[in-house]
């Protein structure tokens, strides 16, 4: 069954305008594939070029006097290389940092390569004047994304075997 989800009239589309704008990510980033031995710092530029999904999370006065966090809207986006679009990317504004870093460094076969992230606080021209933004950026891979509702829509039997081959491929 699916989880209650409060609508409300919030506009879910305050990200449209980040299309064509620049990021640089700063980030500790180890691939176990390339000459490399050991992790590196490293700086990239990336180019928005496609908003792929928007999703608003805002909170009542109450569910932030409960410390239930903070409103926050993700967005999803297709970038590439400043240098270029040989290489696409998937960009998404969220608080998933913490989760990309421990599953790359466990060597999770089950999620896309993480390459790097920002964060920084919006300046007077920004969405949220004094807010807090978070550019991460991740390999770009084939097949369709595993939303939040089309694994709820799913039977239990699905959502079950989706888990264990999750499971499976992070040991």
């Amino acid at each position: 069954m699916a989880p209650n989800i409060i609508t409300t009239c919030f506009d879910a589309r305050l990200l449209r305008g980040l299309v064509g704008t620049t990021v640089t990510t700063y980030d500790l980033v180890y691939d176990p594939v390339s000459d490399g031995e050991s992790p590196e710092s490293t700086s990239r530029t990336w180019v928005i070029t496609e908003k792929l999904s928007e999703r608003a999370a805002p909170l009542t006065d109450h569910d932030v006097r409960m410390d239930c966090g903070s409103p926050q809207t993700v967005g999803k986006f297709l970038c590439h290389l400043a240098e270029g679009p040989s290489r696409w990317r998937s960009c998404e504004l969220c608080g998933e940092l913490e989760t990309f870093k421990l599953l790359q460094s466990g060597g999770c076969s089950a999620v896309p390569r993480f390459l790097g992230h920002a964060e920084r606080i919006q300046g007077e021209d920004g969405l949220l004047p004094g807010g807090y933004v978070r550019y991460l950026v991740w390999e770009k891979v084939p097949g369709e994304p595993l939303t939040e509702e089309f694994f709820w829509d799913l039977d239990d039997t699905a959502r079950k075997d989706i888990r264990s081959k999750f499971r499976a491929a992070y040991k």
